[in-house]
């Protein structure tokens, strides 16, 4: 039996080229958008090296024993998970493909079983395509796994980036910024926005900084206590903080919670804010 999968796995090893030459000419007639031979040629080199390295680890289940097989397989399927997913390739085109080259590698195990000389049982048979199987449902798995994996890493670090944007820091004049605040205000953005306010008014010596809610919908006590920490941590580096632009029912909202603004400067507006220090907005020069 070992003899024979060792014959097999030459047989294999000998018709990559046909292996390949069957599934490009399977994808001529491919509808992805990735998977297409009409693609730049670059792109097509990439696929066929890639699909080249798959099928050469995939036999290769049939002469390493399991623990080494799945270890290579896995570094395989990681690489082209992270690959894939960086060229924005919908994860159903690529197992369609496996799919695709699953069934022929499938069809040479069959060729090999009818062009034998040795007297091959059906349950022989059986057993190669069960390998072919197990070789692929496991280079899918980890595969899929790795994909998802490394889009939620791109979307969080996407996420971040949104998230920084969304609270700049906006000098205005020297030794004053502003903070323009607009959209919802979860934990996780509140505390970027502490972490970048403290960072941007240290770096560009703040002496005033205005944080502007007009842009905020909706405040609750994680909220407003994320605005009094804030606040306070800018007065601990020498920064006066004030507030600007409440909305009617933003304030209502605060009064229910017993929130309490009377401590910190407001203002109605940005404008006003600005015009209290002698700064028009007409006239004001971002730097």
């Amino acid at each position: 039996m070992e003899q024979c999968m060792k014959s097999l796995y030459t047989y294999l090893n000998d018709h990559l080229v046909d292996m390949r030459e069957e599934w490009l000419k399977i994808l001529e007639n491919s509808s992805s958008n990735f998977y297409s031979i009409d693609k730049s040629t670059a792109n097509l080199e990439e696929l066929v090296t890639a699909h080249q390295i798959l099928i050469e680890n995939v036999i290769k289940v049939f002469i390493e024993d399991e623990a080494e097989y799945s270890a290579n397989i896995s570094k395989w399927a990681v690489k082209v998970a992270e690959k894939r997913a960086k060229d924005l390739v919908p994860i159903l085109e690529s197992i369609e493909q496996l799919n695709v080259v699953k069934g022929i590698l499938s069809s040479y195990v069959e060729k090999f079983s009818e062009e034998s000389t040795d007297h091959l049982t059906i349950s022989t048979l059986f057993e190669w395509i069960r390998l072919i199987h197990y070789a692929f449902d496991l280079f899918v798995n980890i595969f899929i796994s790795s994909y998802d994996e490394y889009k939620f890493q791109q979307l969080t670090a996407q996420q971040e980036t949104i998230y920084e944007l969304s609270s700049p820091v906006i000098p205005i004049t020297k030794g004053i910024g502003v903070l323009p605040l607009i959209g919802d205000i979860d934990t996780k953005r509140a505390q970027l926005i502490m972490e970048n306010t403290l960072k941007e008014c240290n770096e560009k010596r703040f002496n005033h900084l205005f944080i502007d809610l007009s842009g905020v919908p909706l405040i609750d006590t994680m909220v407003a206590h994320q605005i009094f920490q804030v606040i306070h941590a800018l007065r601990l580096i020498g920064v006066k903080g004030y507030l600007s632009g409440l909305r009617p029912e933003v304030a209502q909202t605060a009064i229910q919670l017993g929130v309490d603004f009377s401590q910190i400067p407001m203002f109605n507006n940005l404008a006003s804010a600005l015009e209290s220090f002698g700064l028009m907005v007409n006239e004001v020069k971002y730097v």
